[in-house]
């Protein structure tokens, strides 16, 4: 059996390897939902890099400088991150987006509302015109009968036949009127769903959308303090810099 030596390990490449490492680590960006990576899983992802890379190249070649700022990784980034001032502004905000969705919400029901309280009229007028039949002919009085009582009823008749058709004119203009209205207030409904600048609401929307863009932005601006974005970048570099200058000859 022949015994092979291990390779010797190359100290200027384990320093590239790390150094190449921690830049990207330096520029990674973390998911704003729930559950993603988190500065938390950065920084245990630095620790074990850099656990790897003083293993190999010896405790006793790290300098003070490495050692100070290998100790800011863990003091400085696993502190908690104010963001009070900007969960408070998030609540209030919160707070009159709710409102006016509710002021929505309300407006909605009203206009669903009318439209049904308008079928049922609908409904009411149709049922009553249908009633509103002519009725049969009236037999004509035997010709003994006197003409003043002739004329009498004749009269009566015509009066009767004018009360019924004026009714059934009523009716029709009523129903008309009520299918008039019921269209409008779908297109109103429809305005009001849809967003337009038609709509009777169409302020309160704005007023929404203008809240919501707000929350998303300060929502953003929590998420980029959460992250230390600059920081990171700013600490890997620097503790990159102090690997570059680990004499390994």
């Amino acid at each position: 059996m022949r015994y092979s030596e291990p390779a010797k390990l190359d100290y200027n490449q384990l320093k590239a390897r790390t150094i190449i490492a921690l830049d990207k680590l330096g520029h990674q960006k973390f998911a704003a939902e729930s559950g993603g990576y988190s500065l938390e899983t950065w920084v245990r992802g630095v620790s074990l890099l850099l656990d790897e890379f003083e293993e190999k190249i010896g405790e006793a070649r790290l300098p003070k400088e490495y050692v100070e700022k290998r100790r800011l990784l863990t003091d400085y980034f696993l502190r908690p991150v104010d963001t009070s001032s900007i969960d408070a502004s998030i609540s209030g905000l919160g707070g009159e987006e709710a409102e006016v969705v509710r002021k929505l919400g309300d407006e909605r029901d009203r206009v669903k509302a009318r439209i049904d309280g308008l079928r049922k009229d609908v409904a009411k007028c149709t049922e009553e015109l249908e009633k509103e039949q002519p009725q049969a002919a009236v037999q004509p009085l035997p010709e003994r009968s006197g003409s003043l009582l002739r004329r009498l009823f004749a009269g009566r008749q015509a009066s009767a036949t004018r009360e019924e058709t004026d009714r059934r004119a009523e009716l029709e203009k009523k129903l008309q009127s009520l299918q008039a209205e019921i269209s409008a207030q779908q297109e109103v409904l429809k305005s009001i769903d849809q967003q337009s600048p038609a709509s009777p609401i169409a302020e309160d929307w704005k007023a929404l959308e203008s809240l919501q863009a707000r929350i998303r932005e300060l929502e953003r601006e929590r998420l980029e303090k959460t992250q230390l974005a600059k920081e990171r970048e700013e600490f890997t570099a620097s503790i990159a810099d102090a690997i570059s200058n680990i004499n390994v000859s």
